[in-house]
């Protein structure tokens, strides 16, 4: 009796374990297929820079779990030599898309991965003329660096004076150099302003190395840095000591809280030429960042709002089973307007895009 009371029992249990192994394979074959992304973010200090990619992606998931998107986390430094390797490892690991957050002195190394069918980078960072263009492997989702400095040197022929410093960062050459010659060449087309560059290493900034130059009659200071170094506040606030009344312009680079912070007085005459308008005009991105705030208690720069937005053109594509880079590519090119919840924008054949600058004045408010 107890041994067919046993015999019951494991074929029950044997039944039991069966329904189980089913349900676990058919909710398994009923979930959507997860599609991997990588995404890269630099390993240095938080003084400099902050890890607002990756939470960006962290809260993206979180409003979107549904999202198709498996992410897959890169970490580079910002030896240029580390770029191909990073991509060229997570290739052979299976990985077709990526998002890349990489200035132009570190993502040149590697364009070579991406002239090919195969793979898919979504550039939220590098504004190089080397990219522009060309029908490979890339898209840019921020304008070129032409395309910013034209912007930048028509906004400040509208500015009174007649000399103007510009402070040049050699840190990122790549970006800096051709930056200075389209700005150099527009600007000179009013033949109002006598130009005198420095140049220097933003992250390197010493103040009491630059006071004498800083004391010389300027009317206005551009600073043509980026990678969102904090120092970019600090030597504001320099030149804001001896020329209270002159307005300072950044490039959309330095659009970072830690940069805000360090601006002293010297914030109330910065003007910040912005890929997106101020939180006054643009109430979906105010919406955002309070959000964003809210969830991480800092605000996101400038590459993590670009890191957004390529996450959701990404899972729009995934959604409408474009599921290959070749696939995500044409039906992202072929659309007469993306849509984002950051705004919208659309491609030209090259996979570039054509966008207006805003000038941010009031930057106290961005910091709220």
């Amino acid at each position: 009796m107890n041994t067919l009371r046993l015999t019951h029992w494991l074929l029950r249990i044997g039944l039991l374990i069966c329904f189980l192994a089913v349900a676990f394979f058919a909710y398994q074959w009923g979930q959507p297929k997860k599609i991997r992304v990588a995404l890269d973010a630099p390993v240095i200090t938080r003084a400099v820079f902050d890890p607002s990619e990756m939470d960006t992606a962290k809260l993206y998931f979180e409003e979107n779990p549904d999202s198709k998107i498996e992410l897959i986390p890169l970490y580079y430094g910002l030896d240029p030599e580390q770029s191909p390797h990073l991509f060229a490892t997570e290739m052979a690991a299976g990985t077709d898309f990526f998002i890349t957050t990489q200035a132009s002195s570190t993502i040149l190394k590697s364009l070579h991965l991406f002239q090919q069918p195969g793979v898919l980078l979504i550039n939220t960072s590098s504004t190089t003329p080397l990219i522009t263009g060309h029908d490979d492997a890339i898209l840019r989702i921020i304008p070129d660096v032409e395309q910013e400095q034209v912007a930048i040197a028509d906004y400040i022929n509208q500015l009174p004076g007649k000399r103007l410093l510009v402070m040049q960062d050699l840190r990122n050459e790549a970006y800096t150099t051709p930056a200075l010659k389209f700005f150099s060449e527009r600007l000179a087309t009013e033949g109002r302003w006598d130009i005198t560059v420095r140049q220097f290493h933003v992250s390197q900034f010493h103040p009491a190395e630059f006071e004498a130059l800083m004391e010389q009659p300027f009317d206005a200071l551009y600073v043509l840095a980026g990678n969102l170094q904090p120092s970019i506040g600090n030597l504001a606030q320099l030149f804001h000591q001896y020329h209270p009344q002159a307005p300072i312009i950044l490039t959309p680079w330095a659009r970072s809280g830690a940069v805000f912070h360090r601006l002293g007085q010297a914030i109330d005459k910065v003007i910040l030429m912005s890929h997106f308008p101020g939180r006054a005009d643009n109430p979906a991105l105010s919406d955002y960042l309070d959000r964003f705030e809210a969830r991480f208690g800092y605000q996101p720069t400038a590459m993590a709002l670009k890191v957004r937005q390529a996450l959701e053109i990404l899972d729009q594509a995934f959604a409408n089973d474009h599921t290959t880079p070749e696939a995500v590519k044409s039906y992202l090119l072929n659309q007469e307007m993306i849509q984002t919840s950051l705004g919208a924008f659309s491609f030209d054949r090259n996979g570039d895009v054509r966008r207006n600058f805003f000038p941010m004045k009031n930057l106290r408010q961005e910091l709220r």
